[in-house]
């Protein structure tokens, strides 16, 4: 979201040759509340500022006769990392309007016609503004009016349809887009699909009728489409949906709203046991409608088993008047993508429906962002993760304690537990305890071996959530840990009255029964699980931990504990675990029994370390006889680094550096490496209509202006000024 528009603190730059013209735009933009205003003859002067200060919006003529234009202007923009976050108006004479699409298929945001009057242009730009507020300042949808508005002034119909459908890629199920559609195709000569489309708008949202009626009038010749069947048209992109509700009237409604959005396989249930059967047979499905209190397995427990079965990315949309307010915590902790109140009209469900899909594929609001991030962190898709990062941290209406909390959970999912807890600390400070910070402070700490404090974060983050399995489990093992086998015993006990099923509790039961050295009775429970990867892992993470600390004999006892409980018919999971022992040995410099450990992991065929087990006996054999150490690097896990990190250096040398390299060939370089990062990492959308929109049309002015190249050379200046920026806003909230 381009939230900087709506706080106005950022700095414009106008540019114009006449003198009189840039007084008048700076004049007028001053007085919509834009503060930093810079005007500019040329686009020479406005790159020159650019390479050293940060901008945000950039008028300008398009300068069709000059190598300085706005189509190269927009090259960079769409290229250079440093201007990503510039938006681009352009001044466009009448005889200019055919450039347009090659300069929206480059990102620009929007046109605004000249000449102009002060009273014209301060209505233009209110206009502007108030359109963008209303698309959520999203760039997308802003140049996308405009583009459209372009498209059908040139009569392009048949580019403007290859728009609208492509544009529904990134705004699924939005029903005013369906009817941007149906222009185009009524224009087209696709009469009958542009009926079919407003007859489905027409049956899922009646209130839309008045807008339907206009366009039947202007581009259908009037036709009445009220008996038209609809298009059946998968507006939503979704497959499969579950709607989990006793009542039989709400069940039917949700079915049929689905039904006619296209939805392709809708399974309706009336009691929590049933649908979590069906999830087992049929995991991860596109969306989940539940109520919160249902028959047999209630929606808590349900909403719980439901993603241990598969569903952890699943948005829910939580349909019930049930839910009290000591239910709030655990319903955010559950990461509850919606919830809509009952009784509801038909035009509530479909926009929560819609909403609710689109924020999850492309979040905008605080709480989908947060929840996202919070998915793809878990999946370890730290790239996705980070692009949404950059957009929340730049959102000043976003506080700095929500700010730190995330700083917070991406410096715990990268592993750095001391970061974790600071910024975990700092969070607390400005925002006060949450369930979310204290759940983050207690994995942190178990994590740095701190099991009493965890404890106390666990503790308190139960009262407030009380029927959370998973954190009731992290409790137990804590207590396991310190050595209280009778107070984990108390603690499992306690969660499995809640669900006695729950395939978590049994993995802790497994994590405390090794942990006392009961191996035999862990055994037993680990031939009963799903997925005895988990308890596996558990006891990797714990073992890198207890190393980290010092801890390597324990960690490796821990190791092979974990080594006795594992069923003979897992031979894999036994070949997986003799590599990371193998790995603790490496660390504590003792190869001997390092190679005795993975001797032992290559005789399982099965195991996923295999090839990986090979090349690093072969590595542990080189040192042995070289009389060499292997070293690994301190954030090192041995499921998740290759071998070839692994660094085979002389008992007490030291590594060589590489040799230094010329300071201009590696600017080159690094210029030229983000300048692809730019293309690569840029998403449809972001951008104004940027990898949205093609313009196909020919014209040979647009060729001309595209020849050549601009020369752009950030300096460091700007880069500490985003740099600077994005500190302030985590240490004051922007």
């Amino acid at each position: 979201m381009d939230v900087f528009f709506r706080d106005r603190d950022v700095k414009v730059l106008v540019v114009d040759p006449s003198g009189a013209s840039r007084t008048l735009l700076s004049e007028v933009i001053r007085g919509l509340g834009f503060a930093d205003v810079h005007g500019v003859p040329s686009l020479k002067d406005a790159l020159s500022i650019m390479e050293v200060e940060r901008v945000r919006w950039l008028i300008t003529p398009l300068f069709v006769d000059q190598h300085e234009n706005l189509l190269q202007v927009l090259n960079l923009y769409t290229t250079v990392p440093e201007l990503r976050q510039l938006r681009v108006s352009a001044l466009v004479e009448e005889t200019e309007m055919d450039i347009l699409p090659a300069c929206f298929e480059r990102g620009l945001l929007s046109y605004h016609k000249k000449p102009f009057t002060k009273d014209s242009l301060i209505n233009e730009l209110k206009d502007f503004l108030q359109r963008y507020e209303k698309s959520g300042w999203r760039s997308s949808q802003m140049a996308g009016s405009y583009l459209r508005q372009n498209l059908m002034a040139l009569g392009l119909f048949e580019e403007l349809l290859t728009f609208e459908r492509h544009l529904l890629k990134y705004s699924p199920g939005d029903l005013h887009q369906y009817l941007n559609l149906a222009v185009p195709l009524a224009k087209t000569g696709k009469e009958d699909e542009a009926k079919a489309i407003l007859s489905q708008v027409r049956k899922i949202d009646a209130s839309l009728g008045g807008a339907i009626k206009q366009i039947c009038t202007t581009y259908l010749a009037g036709e009445d489409i009220s008996q038209s069947s609809g298009s059946g048209m998968n507006m939503l992109g979704l497959k499969t949906a579950i709607i989990l509700d006793s009542d039989t009237s709400i069940r039917s409604e949700i079915q049929t709203t689905l039904h006619e959005m296209g939805v392709e396989s809708i399974h309706a249930f009336e009691d929590g046991l049933s649908a979590h059967e069906h999830i087992k047979q049929h995991n991860n499905p596109d969306i989940i409608l539940q109520e919160w209190r249902v028959p047999k397995l209630t929606g808590p427990l349900f909403l719980q088993r439901a993603q241990e079965e598969g569903a952890k990315t699943t948005p829910v949309i939580l349909v019930s008047s049930l839910v009290q307010k000591e239910d709030i915590p655990f319903v955010r902790e559950m990461g509850v993508a919606n919830t809509l109140q009952k009784p509801f009209q038909r035009k509530e469900l479909v926009q929560s429906i819609i909403w609710t899909i689109q924020q999850d594929r492309q979040p905008t609001e605080q709480g989908s962002m947060e929840r996202k991030m919070r998915q793809l962190l878990a999946e370890r898709q730290f790239e996705e993760a980070a692009k949404i990062k950059e957009r929340y941290i730049s959102d000043a209406t976003i506080s700095v304690g929500s700010k730190e909390l995330i700083e917070a959970e991406f410096a715990y999912a990268f592993g750095d537990n001391e970061k974790a807890r600071d910024f975990g600390i700092e969070a607390i400070k400005h925002a006060g305890e949450s369930i979310f910070i204290l759940n983050l402070l207690g994995k942190a700490m178990i994590n740095l071996r701190e099991f009493e404090t965890a404890l106390k974060c666990f503790q308190k983050a139960q009262t407030l959530a009380p029927l959370n399995l998973e954190r009731l489990c992290q409790i137990a093992e804590i207590h396991s840990e310190l050595g209280d086998t009778k107070k984990a015993n108390e603690i499992l006990e306690e969660a499995k009255d809640i669900d006695p099923d729950s395939q978590r509790v049994k993995e802790a039961e497994a994590k405390a029964a090794i942990n006392g050295g009961e191996t035999g009775v862990a055994k037993k429970i680990m031939a009963q699980l799903k997925a005895m990867e988990n308890v596996v892992a558990y006891m990797n993470n714990r073992s890198v931990a207890l190393a980290r600390c010092g801890m390597i004999d324990d960690g490796i006892e821990g190791y092979k504990k974990t080594l006795e409980a594992i069923p003979d018919e897992r031979p894999d999971i036994k070949g997986i675990v003799h590599y990371n022992i193998a790995f603790a040995y490496i660390r504590s410099t003792k190869l001997a029994e390092a190679k005795a450990e993975l001797e032992q992991a290559v005789q399982y065929p099965t195991t996923k370390v295999l090839s990986r087990a090979e090349a690093l006996l072969k590595r542990v054999n080189q040192a042995i006889d070289k009389g060499s150490q292997l070293t690994i690097a301190r954030n090192d896990h041995a499921l998740n680094r290759t071998v070839g990190d692994l660094q085979a250096q002389p008992s007490g040398g030291a590594s060589q550096s590489p040799a230094p390299r010329d300071k201009t060939q590696e600017e080159a370089k690094e210029a030229a490496k983000n300048r692809v990062l730019a293309v690569v990492d840029s998403k449809p959308g972001e951008m104004g209509c940027h990898m949205v929109f093609k313009s196909s049309t020919p014209n040979a002015r647009v060729s001309k202006m595209l020849e050549g190249q601009l020369r752009f050379n950030p300096r460091k200046a700007i880069e500490r000024a985003e740099s600077m920026g994005a500190d302030r806003m985590v240490a004051t909230g922007g």
